[in-house]
């Protein structure tokens, strides 16, 4: 499994860093539990790349809220899977 976070930004703490992968965690268990937990596919490495890229994100503005940073991972997987199902489709 990939680290969530590849790029982070410049100053985060790592209690920060720490506090947003649990987030991190906890979107993609709840993500997983959703959607039915499959074989790792493209559609998955999409969606990790996004959850981390939008809590990651939000995290860098101040946000510390785990139910809010999870909210914006979610939505952001789901974002990335209408993407993925467009460009499957095309």
């Amino acid at each position: 499994m990939m680290a969530p976070f590849t790029e982070i930004p410049e100053g985060m703490s790592p209690a920060t860093l720490e506090m947003l992968d649990r987030a991190f965690s906890a979107t993609w268990h709840e993500l997983q539990l959703r959607d039915g937990a499959t074989a790792p596919s493209e559609a998955d490495r999409s969606a990790r790349a996004a959850i981390a890229k939008s809590i990651l994100e939000l995290g860098a503005t101040g946000v510390r809220d785990q139910r809010r940073l999870k909210r914006h991972g979610l939505h952001a997987a789901d974002q990335a899977a209408q993407r993925t199902a467009v460009d499957v489709a095309e």
